[in-house]
């Protein structure tokens, strides 16, 4: 193996058994219901992901859905209009088909923001929760330091 250039650049990686983490323990506090927290406060997080991920694909699979209905009813529509080309129902059928088009467009966005909603919503209680676990956590580390001060 080469030797280093830069000896004291030259790091040796510490053996990251209990002896290591023991140097860095500090009275009073556990350390190990601190990593036990920082997992669950991560094990949060991963679940507050999924759920906005499945609400997400819930609105992608939704917004499909409606593009297939819009294509659909564009062709009935176009078809009616076709149909009332005689002059006199095409300025009805006309209304008619913007009256239904905003109408449903309408409808629409409001589902999908919903569903948006409904996703964030999910994941933000899960947090939520989760938050309100790690103050518990966070009071009783603290009551049991000024226990231990007495």
């Amino acid at each position: 193996m080469a030797k280093n250039p830069f000896p004291e650049f030259d790091f040796k990686w510490p053996n990251f058994d209990q002896g290591f983490w023991d140097r860095f323990s500090v009275p009073g506090i556990d350390g190990n219901a601190l990593m036990e927290s920082q997992k669950r406060n991560f094990e949060a997080l991963v679940k507050a992901n999924q759920k906005a991920a499945e609400g997400y694909q819930n609105m992608m699979r939704r917004q499909a859905e409606i593009m297939t209905e819009t294509m659909q009813a564009i062709q009935e529509s176009v078809a009616d209009l076709m149909k009332a080309n005689d002059g006199k129902d095409l300025p009805k059928k006309q209304a008619e088909l913007v009256e239904k088009t905003i109408g449903r467009a309408l409808k629409h966005m409001k589902e999908i923001a919903e569903l948006a909603i409904t996703a964030n919503g999910d994941a933000f209680k899960v947090m939520q929760e989760r938050a309100k676990e790690s103050i518990g956590e966070m009071q009783e580390l603290a009551e049991k330091i000024s226990a231990g001060r007495k």
